[in-house]
C-alpha cells in the first residue's frame, strides 16, 4: 500500500478533529441522500459570516461529505479572478478525479492563445505611434468588454491607467474589433476574444451535463465569495436559473460561501431552491468539544479559551496549546499563532511573510530579504495552521496577520518599509514582464494582479507619497465597473488598515463602505463624488472625477445630478467642448430634445473658437454625431441624414454614426440603405447591440422574419439587457398583426425592465389596435408619469383622444406638446393646426401654421397647408377640413425602434 502524503496527513487529522455545526452538517448530508426531485431539495447552499467563523472549514467538510457520496467536487476560492480562470479551475480538479472535461479544456486553451494573440496585435499596434496606440488601447476597451474580468464590465481601460480621451479610445475599439475579424476569420474566435463568458458557457454546461451521467452529483463549491461575487453572482445565477447558455444538470449543488449576504436581487425569487445559512461563531459547548478533541480538557481552560476567542474557530484552534493567556494583541498574539518555541529565524520568516496579501516562493524570498532556498521556507509556512488557499493562492488568516503586522509595523519600521519596497519592486518587475500597455490591465487579470499588489505595498512603506496617486485613479475604477471598483478600493482599504495611516484608512473604509451600499452605476457615481473634492486633487484630477461622475449618474438616469456636475466642469473649464457635448447627451437621454440641441450647437462654437483645435477631426465628429442622433429622436429625419454623413466624412466607418444613420433610414423606409449601413458596423463591430436589434427591424421591414429573427437571437447572446430584445420582438409580431404575441412579448419586456418606456408606447399601439382605447390609454399614460416631454406618446395621445371624439382633451395634449417644446420644434404646431382645421378653427390654424415656418422656413409641406388654412380663414369659412390620416406621423419620436445609440 502506498505511503500517504504529508498533505493527506494533515487533512485526516483535521477531518478527525472537526467538531459542531451538526445543523449544517446534516443540512447538506439529507440534501444529498435525497434526489434533484424532491420538494424540499435545495440546489444552492448560501453559507456568510464574519472572518475567521469557520465558513471554509465547513466548506471543506462538505466537499468531504460529497466526495464521500460518489460526488464529482471542485472548490473555488478567490485566487481565479474571472470567469475563465474558475472554469479552469473545475476543469484541472474535475481531470484529477478521472472526469476530465476535455472540450472545455480545449476551448480555454483557445481562449488562452486568441487573447494573447489578440494583446500582441494591441502591442504591436501600440509600437507604431499615434494611431496605432489607440489599437492598444482598443485591446482593453474590447477584452474588458468581453468579460474576462468579470461580468457586465463596462468598455475602458485599465482602472490604473493614465486618461485616455474618450474618442481615441472608441475609434481604437472599433479597429480593434474590425482587426479581430480580419485575423482570426471564424467568428467563434473572435467571440473568445471579445465575449469569452458567453463563448465558453455553453460549452462548460454539456460538459458538466455529460459527466453529471456518471455520477450521482456534481458539487461545485465557491469560497471567500465576498471577494468574487462581483463577477461570479449574475454569471451562476444565469447558468443556473435561466437557459441563456443552455440546461444545467439536474443534480449540480452549489455552495457559496463568504462573508455577505446573498445578493436578493439576484436570489431573492429562489427561495424555494436556495438555503441560506447565516455561520455564528460557536457555542461555548462546541469550544469545549473542540478545545477536548485537541487535547485541552481542563474546564477553566477551556473557559478562558471560549472567552477569549469570541467563539472564533480559527481562534479557538490557534489557542488550543496555550489557553491559560487569552491577551490576542501584539507580541503575545503573535506568540500564541507561531508557539514560544519557533527558533527565531522561522519565527522571522512568518513574521515577515505575513507582509503580503498573497504567498508564492519569490514574494516569500523577497518579503524575507533572503534567497535561501525559497521553495523550502515556502512549503514550511503552507503547512501553518493559519494559511490557507493551498490550491490556489495562500494567504495568512486575516485574524492571525493583523496582530503580525501591527507588531512588525510598531517594532521594526525600518524593516517593514525595506520589506515592503521590496515587494512592491517585486511586483513592479512582473507587471513589466508580463508585457502590454497600461490599458492592457484589464485583458490581463495578472497584470492587473501583480499593479494592485505593488500599489498595496508602496502604500505600507510610503503612504504620503502613495495615497494621492491612487486616489487620482478611482473615478476611472469607478465607471469600468463594480468588479473593478471594488478591487481598486479593497486594495486602499487593506493598506488603510494595515499601514497605520489614518489618511489611508478614512479612505479605504468610506470607498469600501459606498460600494458595500450600492456598487451599480448609482454608488459608483457617490465613489468618484468622495475623489471629486479630496484635498490636494489637482485641477486636471478634479475634471476627470467630475467627467466619471456624470457619466455614471446619466447611467444611473440621475439626470439633474449629472447636469450639476457639467455646470461645475464649465465653471472649471470654460469653453470645453466636451462639458458642452456630454451635456447634450444627458439633455437627450432626459429626453429634453431642445435643449440637447442647444447644447449641442453650443460644443459645436465651443470647437469652433478653440485656440488650438488641432487637426484631429475627432471632436467635430462627435459632435455631428450627437446632433444627428439627436434630430433623428425628434423625427427630423433628413437633417439627422445630413449631420451622421458629415460625422462619416471625419470619422469613416464609425460604427455609432453607422447605426444612427440606419435608424433614420428606417424611419423614412430606405430599409435597404438601413440593411448597408448595419452591415458596414457589424463588420467594424461584430457585437454591436443596437445594430443588431435594427437590423432584424430592417429584416423584418423587407419581409425577411427569418434574419430578423437571427439578428434577435445573436443580440440576446449579447446582452444581460432582455428587455430591449424581447421589445423588439414584440414590434414584429405587433407590425405583422400578430396582437396576442405582441402584448405578450411587450408584458415580458416591461416585467424585465419596468422603466422601458418605448415598450409601453408600443405595446399602447398594439392594445389600440385590438380596440382597446382603455389600456392603450393607460400605457401611454403612465409613460408620459415617467417622463412629461415624451413627444412621441403625447402626441399619440392626442390622436386617441381625437378618435374617442374627445376635443378638449385632444387640444390639451397638443397643448403640453408645444410645452414641452418650448417652442423649438414645427411638428407639435403642424399637428395642433392641423386638428384646429379639421374642427374648422381656420384662424388658429394658420396661426399655428406660421409658427411651424418660422422654425422651419423651408418646409414646403407646411407651406402649402398655411396657404389653405389662411385662404379658408380669409373667406369666414367654417367648415370643419376633412381629416387626414395621421399614422404616418407615427414613427416621429418614437424612434422607429425600441433602441437607441
Amino acid at each position: 500500500m502506498p505511503q500517504p502524503t504529508l498533505q493527506e496527513l494533515i487533512r485526516r487529522r483535521r477531518q478527525g478533529a472537526f467538531v459542531g455545526r451538526e445543523r449544517e452538517l446534516e443540512l447538506f448530508a439529507r440534501n444529498l441522500d435525497g434526489t434533484p426531485t424532491d420538494p424540499t431539495h435545495r440546489f444552492l447552499f448560501h453559507v456568510h459570516g464574519v472572518g475567521g467563523v469557520g465558513k471554509s472549514t465547513l466548506v471543506r467538510e462538505w466537499e468531504r461529505l460529497a466526495a464521500g457520496r460518489g460526488a464529482l467536487t471542485a472548490y473555488v476560492d478567490d485566487s481565479a479572478h474571472s470567469v475563465p480562470e474558475v472554469m479552469a479551475v473545475i476543469a484541472e480538479q474535475f481531470a484529477r478525479q478521472g472526469r476530465p472535461l476535455k472540450a472545455l479544456e480545449k476551448r480555454l486553451e483557445a481562449h488562452r492563445r486568441r487573447v494573447h494573440e489578440a494583446l500582441a496585435v494591441g502591442g504591436a499596434e501600440a509600437d507604431g505611434g499615434q494611431g496605432a496606440a489607440e489599437g492598444a488601447s482598443a485591446v482593453s476597451s474590447a477584452v474588458v468588454r468581453a468579460g474576462l474580468v468579470g461580468v457586465g464590465m463596462v468598455p475602458g481601460v485599465g482602472a490604473f491607467a493614465p486618461v485616455v480621451d474618450g474618442e481615441r479610445l472608441a475609434r481604437g475599439a472599433d479597429r480593434f474589433a474590425a482587426s479581430l475579424s480580419a485575423r482570426f476569420r471564424d467568428q467563434e474566435d473572435v467571440r473568445l476574444v471579445l465575449d469569452p463568458v458567453r463563448a465558453l458557457s455553453p460549452v462548460l454546461l454539456t460538459e458538466l451535463g455529460r459527466v453529471a451521467e456518471e455520477v450521482p452529483w456534481t458539487a461545485l463549491f465557491f469560497d471567500t465569495y465576498e471577494n468574487t461575487a462581483p463577477f461570479l453572482d449574475g454569471w451562476l445565477r444565469d447558468l443556473t436559473t435561466t437557459d441563456r447558455y443552455g440546461a444545467a444538470p439536474g443534480n449540480l449543488v452549489l455552495t457559496l460561501a463568504g462573508r455577505h449576504r446573498p445578493d436578493r436581487v439576484l436570489w431573492g425569487g429562489q427561495a424555494e431552491l436556495v438555503a441560506h445559512l447565516p455561520l455564528e461563531p460557536l457555542t461555548e459547548d462546541e469550544s469545549r468539544r473542540l478545545l477536548a478533541a485537541r487535547g485541552v480538557e481542563d474546564a477553566s481552560a477551556q473557559r478562558a479559551v471560549w472567552e477569549g476567542s469570541a467563539g472564533l474557530p480559527v481562534l479557538v484552534s490557534a489557542l488550543a496549546d496555550h489557553p491559560g493567556d487569552t491577551l490576542l494583541a501584539g507580541a503575545t498574539a503573535v506568540d500564541r499563532f507561531l508557539g514560544r518555541a519557533l527558533p527565531p529565524r522561522e519565527r522571522e520568516a512568518a513574521l515577515a511573510c505575513a507582509l503580503p496579501r498573497t504567498l508564492d516562493e519569490d514574494v516569500c524570498a523577497a518579503a524575507t530579504g533572503e534567497d535561501d532556498d525559497p521553495a523550502a521556507l515556502f512549503a514550511a509556512l503552507t503547512a501553518l495552521p493559519f494559511v490557507s488557499g493551498h490550491e490556489g493562492a495562500p494567504r495568512y488568516h486575516d485574524l492571525v496577520r493583523a496582530p503580525m503586522l501591527h507588531l512588525r509595523r510598531t517594532t521594526a519600521p525600518t524593516r517593514w518599509r525595506a520589506a515592503h519596497l521590496r515587494l512592491a519592486a517585486l511586483h513592479e518587475q512582473r507587471y513589466e514582464e508580463l508585457g502590454g500597455t497600461d490599458e492592457s490591465d484589464a485583458a490581463d487579470p495578472a497584470r492587473l494582479h501583480a499593479r494592485l499588489e505593488a500599489a498595496y505595498h508602496r502604500l505600507c512603506a510610503q503612504p504620503a507619497a502613495t495615497l494621492p496617486q491612487l486616489l487620482a485613479q478611482g473615478p476611472r475604477a469607478a465607471r469600468l465597473g463594480a468588479a473593478f471598483a471594488r478591487r481598486w478600493a479593497r486594495t486602499l482599504a487593506d493598506a488603510g488598515r494595515d499601514n497605520g495611516d489614518e489618511a489611508t484608512r478614512r479612505w479605504g473604509t468610506e470607498c469600501l463602505a459606498v460600494l458595500d451600499e450600492d456598487d451599480g452605476p448609482a454608488g459608483r457615481a457617490r465613489l468618484a463624488g468622495l475623489l471629486v473634492d479630496r484635498p490636494g486633487a489637482d485641477e486636471a484630477a478634479r475634471v476627470e472625477a467630475l467627467h466619471a461622475r456624470a457619466a455614471l449618474h446619466c447611467e444611473a438616469r440621475e439626470y439633474a445630478e449629472a447636469l450639476a456636475d457639467h455646470d461645475r466642469l464649465d465653471a472649471l473649464r470654460p469653453g470645453d467642448w466636451r462639458t458642452a457635448v456630454e451635456r447634450g447627451v444627458a439633455h437627450r437621454r432626459a429626453g429634453n430634445y431642445v435643449q440637447a440641441l442647444s447644447h449641442l450647437d453650443e460644443a459645436e462654437a465651443r470647437l469652433a473658437a478653440a485656440p488650438d483645435p488641432g487637426d484631429d477631426p475627432a471632436p467635430a465628429a462627435r459632435i455631428a454625431r450627437e446632433q444627428g442622433e439627436t434630430r433623428r429622436h425628434l423625427g427630423l429625419f433628413d437633417q439627422a441624414l445630413d449631420l451622421l454623413g458629415r460625422a462619416l466624412a471625419l470619422a469613416p466607418g464609425d460604427p455609432s454614426a453607422l447605426v444612427s444613420r440606419a435608424a433614420a433610414h428606417l424611419s423614412l423606409g430606405r430599409h435597404h440603405e438601413a440593411v448597408a449601413d448595419l452591415d458596414h458596423a457589424l463588420a467594424r463591430r461584430p457585437d454591436h447591440l443596437w445594430a443588431l436589434l435594427k437590423r432584424a427591424r430592417a429584416h423584418d421591414s423587407l419581409g425577411d422574419r427569418r434574419a430578423a429573427f437571427a439578428d434577435l437571437d445573436r443580440a440576446a447572446d449579447l446582452t444581460m439587457d432582455s428587455a430591449a430584445v424581447i421589445g423588439e420582438r414584440g414590434e414584429i409580431h405587433r407590425r405583422a398583426g400578430e396582437y396576442a404575441e405582441a402584448l405578450a412579448a411587450f408584458d415580458a419586456a416591461v416585467a424585465a425592465d419596468p422603466d422601458y418606456l418605448w415598450a409601453y408606447g408600443s405595446r399602447a399601439l398594439a392594445h389600440h389596435a385590438l380596440g382597446d382605447f382603455t389600456a392603450a390609454v393607460a400605457d401611454l399614460r403612465h409613460a408620459l408619469a415617467r417622463k412629461p416631454d415624451y413627444l412621441w406618446a403625447r402626441l399619440r395621445l392626442a390622436e386617441f383622444r381625437h378618435e374617442q371624439g374627445d376635443c378638449d382633451a385632444e387640444f390639451a395634449e397638443y397643448d403640453e406638446a408645444v410645452t414641452a417644446t418650448t417652442g423649438r420644434l414645427a411638428r407639435p404646431y403642424v399637428l395642433r393646426g392641423r386638428a384646429h382645421a379639421e374642427h374648422g378653427r381656420f384662424a388658429r390654424a394658420r396661426a399655428d401654421g406660421k409658427e411651424a415656418l418660422r422654425i422651419e422656413p423651408e418646409d414646403e409641406r407646411v407651406r402649402e397647408l398655411v396657404a389653405q388654412w389662411s385662404a379658408r380663414a380669409s373667406r369666414g369659412d367654417a367648415a370643419p377640413q376633412p381629416p387626414s390620416p395621421r399614422r404616418g406621423e407615427a414613427s416621429w419620436g418614437h424612434g422607429g425602434t425600441s433602441a437607441g445609440p
